[in-house]
């Protein structure tokens, strides 16, 4: 049922952005990380695997994690490497936490930091 709710969201967002002109397809493609999907964050192959290979927002990619797993909400940051040149993109990235969300059963918070500065750059709940 998840598997089938996964596709479900992935095929709106193709449609999403084809019927805005293409705008969120021309940003980033929406990889498949389903063979990836876990029920805990602190299952950190996995989370390693679904977060390294998403595609990110031009001027951002991926360096590092930090899973939260002692207490609830679990929580997981995601560190971001900056380019000068990069603008802010906390919308942007919304289509990559609701990725997250749905591959990991038990996260409850996302946040996505800048790697060098550790500044917030977007935060997410579930």
């Amino acid at each position: 049922m998840k598997k089938t709710s996964l596709t479900i969201l992935a095929i709106v967002l193709m449609l999403s952005s084809a019927a805005c002109g293409g705008k969120a397809k021309d940003l980033y493609e929406i990889p498949d990380l389903s063979q990836y999907k876990t029920e805990y964050v602190g299952d950190a192959p996995n989370v390693v695997n679904i977060v390294s290979k998403q595609d990110y927002p031009e001027g951002y990619s991926y360096d590092s994690i930090e899973i939260q797993s002692e207490i609830e909400p679990y929580g997981l940051t995601v560190f971001l490497k900056e380019e000068p040149s990069a603008s802010k993109i906390e919308d942007e990235l919304q289509i990559n936490a609701d990725m997250i969300f749905d591959l990991i059963g038990n996260l409850g918070t996302l946040e996505y930091r800048e790697a060098d500065s550790k500044e917030l750059i977007a935060a997410y709940e579930r």
